[in-house]
């Protein structure tokens, strides 16, 4: 688990960060933020652009679309690395995710389903680190692989951004996101 020192810490960059928002720059950062979570694990990419699109409500599309895009190239980028280097490097850098139940379901789900697994994890607030290791541990194409998350995660930001700029109350009351708002600092009550 993530300490509260981290928690702390992670508010308060996520409210420095947010203090550019309207900038021209900032969709293309927090794309890059997307993008660099699927190999830190602790960037909450999904309470960021929540808090984003509810300070710039008039850019919840190009929001949604810059974290879309991050968040399937940071994929893809751990795709190729996992194809590269192998099941090892996985346990190197995330020790102990093959005990985990996310693991294991996603190891069970992905035998059955393969890249249906792939994109209903993309489309939810499930970490898709799992689902994005073993698809590319059972070989499944770049370009496929991206497609299919960069469709599931549009849909899943796009519908949080929409929320965000439009009904931001209806958020908090959204399994899996409490969380993610909560760690940025963002009061719904």
């Amino acid at each position: 688990m993530i300490s509260e020192k981290l928690h702390q810490k992670i508010r308060v960059y996520v409210q420095i960060l947010q203090r550019y928002a309207g900038r021209y720059w900032y969709p293309p950062l927090i794309g890059f933020l997307a993008a660099l979570d699927n190999f830190v694990i602790v960037i909450p990419n999904d309470g960021i652009l929540i808090s984003s699109s509810m300070l710039i409500p008039r850019r919840w599309l190009i929001l949604a679309l810059s974290v879309a895009v991050g968040s399937t190239l940071g994929a893809i980028g751990l795709a190729a690395l996992v194809e590269l280097q192998g099941l090892p490097w996985i346990f190197n850098l995330y020790p102990g995710v093959n005990e985990t139940k996310t693991w294991i379901l996603s190891m069970e789900f992905f035998e059955r389903y393969g890249l249906l697994l792939v994109f209903a994890v993309a489309i939810t607030p499930f970490m898709q680190q799992p689902a994005v290791i073993l698809a590319s541990l059972a070989r499944t194409p770049l370009l496929e692989l991206a497609i299919v998350i960069f469709v599931g995660r549009f849909i899943k930001f796009l519908i949080m951004a929409y929320l965000g700029s439009h009904a931001p109350r209806v958020l908090g009351k959204l399994w899996g996101l409490k969380s993610e708002i909560k760690e940025v600092g963002v009061k719904l009550d």
